[in-house]
């Protein structure tokens, strides 16, 4: 298994395509872990909060993981039934291998751009160069994806944009809604306990 560089998969969408088919769904989901590992420690070191590299390496192996598998399956499975309605071709499995593949170079740009401006050495010319980096990067990984989910599912520009765009403020709206519950747990379950959802958790 020959190697790729990661320019290549920047540059050059039909490479990211071919490559996402030939890996095998172990190294989609590997990647995947890799992509939440980076996100983790990205949104750590952004954190204007003192943690240590040593403490954002232990956050980052602990969650990232999780957050990298759950985000790429949920987004991958709404893609796919979106898609799926509105007369796509492309399976679960496709997609999640061009999830995959198309944000490990966004990942890898959002830390390096945390790490610029965390350990700043280059004063107010920091600020401009991650951000610089990260979009960059950004926009290269969201055209190859954007583009290559449109060539899975065999759609026009018209009908793929609709597809994206459903499925993008599908995705917000749950991880909103998710995340609205679990404050409102924390809140006022765990505090007053309103409708006895603590009980569950007492001993008899």
């Amino acid at each position: 298994m020959k190697s790729i560089p990661l320019v290549s998969l920047v540059c050059r969408p039909r490479l990211l395509r071919e490559t996402a088919s030939e890996r095998t769904e172990i190294a989609a989901l590997m990647v995947n872990c890799v992509n939440g590992l980076l996100a983790v420690a990205s949104i750590a070191l952004s954190i204007p909060v003192p943690f240590t590299p040593s403490l954002v390496a232990i956050l980052a192996i602990l969650f990232g993981p999780l957050v990298g598998l759950t985000v790429s399956s949920v987004y991958a499975r709404i893609e796919t039934a979106v898609g799926g309605r509105l007369g796509g071709k492309a399976s679960f499995d496709n997609l999640y291998r061009l999830f995959a593949w198309s944000f490990l170079p966004l990942g890898l740009a959002a830390l390096l751009s945390s790490v610029i401006l965390k350990f700043n050495r280059l004063g107010f010319a920091a600020i401009p160069l991650a951000v610089m980096i990260l979009l960059v990067f950004a926009c290269c990984s969201l055209r190859n994806y954007c583009s290559n989910v449109l060539i899975a599912h065999e759609f026009s520009r018209a009908r793929g944009a609709v597809s994206l765009a459903l499925t993008f403020v599908m995705f917000i709206a749950l991880i909103t809604v998710t995340m609205g519950l679990v404050l409102l747990f924390f809140t006022y379950g765990v505090n007053d306990d309103p409708i006895g959802l603590m009980r569950l958790f007492r001993t008899p």
